[in-house]
């Protein structure tokens, strides 16, 4: 390969790893920071965060689902719920606008099995599975 050659795949390999860094810090960020910046927050404990909105819980959920996609979600006549890889983000009706919370899985699960059990599973790491039959290893 020529030195010509070369200096065109270490450019173009740092140019995506320039734009990689852009959308990190200015594009990319997680769903609390979105959260944080676009709701107010109403109360808070460790992981678990409660926003309100003015708008409509359908309308959060699109706004919310349109600017940072979650792994899945479940919409349920009281409320709509997003998973992503470490949250659960569950939107519900409050009077004429909504109220937005976040939870880390554990919790989420915790709270909202009613509504994504049956669709995501228990939230359970399946750590503390010792098997069924008999014999050793119990």
């Amino acid at each position: 390969m020529s030195l010509r050659n070369k200096l065109l795949v270490a450019g173009a390999i740092g140019g995506v790893g320039l734009i990689v860094l852009m959308f990190a810090i200015f594009g990319g960020g997680g769903i609390r920071g979105y959260l944080e910046d676009n709701f107010r927050r109403q109360s808070g404990s460790g992981d678990s965060i409660v926003y309100t909105s003015t708008a409509k819980p359908k309308a959060v959920y699109e706004q919310i689902r349109g600017a940072r996609p979650p792994a899945d979600t479940q919409l349920d006549p009281s409320g709509y719920f997003l998973r992503y890889s470490d949250d659960i983000v569950a939107i519900t009706a409050n009077g004429t606008g909504s109220r937005i919370y976040i939870d880390d899985e554990r919790r989420g699960y915790s709270h909202w099995l009613f509504f994504v059990g049956g669709v995501w599973g228990t939230g359970g790491s399946g750590d503390n599975f010792r098997g069924g039959g008999p014999g050793g290893g119990k």
